[in-house]
């Protein structure tokens, strides 16, 4: 299933004595071990700290033969789960709706949204599976170059290089491919970023040596301005 956003799971303490679940970029995967009756979980939404309870339930599906006497299996795939919030209505406008000059009508704004948000966003992109990565409102991918800036980071030992930028109201988000170039591993100092950045978050604090599987990871840059104009 998968719900509007990340989420926590609140679930019994016993719980993987019956099913294995897991919580991976907004989608819940339940796989069940055995067939068990209602069990109330809570999905938490990280973003809003809405709870969602859901109840599951796992039945046993029965086998069936065929001509010769071979059991077949009778249970099928389903298909995903969406799992929407409803917003409650909002308040009328005190003006009672005025009409607009011009005879215009007016238009709701979509809302922007925020750095957390936005960062999120990015990393799904970068890390999340493709069928998982998905759309958040308001945003949307805008063009960056991806030419080195070797001097990203003052002092440190590494390659710098954007690979994709979004945008959402008045903010934008850089992601920024990092590797290592020494032989020594090393915890990504955000406090020697150039430039004027209103967050910087590292997809790993810690990267490897050079050569090793764990030398490269992302760095997330939001500034009111495109990534060129905040260096």
């Amino acid at each position: 299933m998968t719900l509007p956003a990340d989420a926590l799971l609140r679930m019994p303490s016993d719980m993987d004595s019956v099913a294995r679940i897991e919580s991976i970029a907004g989608t819940i995967y339940v796989t069940a071990l055995v067939p068990f009756t209602a069990i109330r979980i809570i999905a938490e939404l990280v973003d809003s700290g809405q709870q969602i309870p859901m109840d599951l339930i796992a039945t046993a599906t029965p086998d069936a033969k065929d001509s010769k006497g071979k059991v077949v299996s009778t249970q099928s795939a389903k298909g995903e789960l969406q799992v929407s919030v409803i917003e409650p209505a909002t308040v009328p406008n005190p003006i009672g709706g005025a009409a607009l000059s011009g005879g215009q009508s007016q238009q709701q704004e979509s809302v922007a949204a925020d750095m957390v948000q936005l960062t999120r966003h990015a990393a799904r992109q970068l890390y999340a599976p493709r069928r998982l990565a998905g759309g958040t409102p308001g945003v949307s991918q805008v063009g960056v170059g991806t030419e080195p800036v070797p001097t990203l980071f003052r002092g440190a030992a590494v390659d710098a290089a954007p690979i994709g930028q979004w945008k959402s109201g008045n903010l934008y988000v850089t992601a920024v491919r990092v590797t290592n170039r020494s032989r020594f591993a090393l915890e990504l100092p955000l406090e020697s970023l150039r430039g004027r950045w209103l967050s910087a978050t590292a997809q790993h604090g810690r990267i490897g040596a050079a050569g090793t599987d764990t030398d490269t990871t992302a760095v997330y840059l939001v500034c009111d301005r495109t990534f060129e104009s905040c260096l």
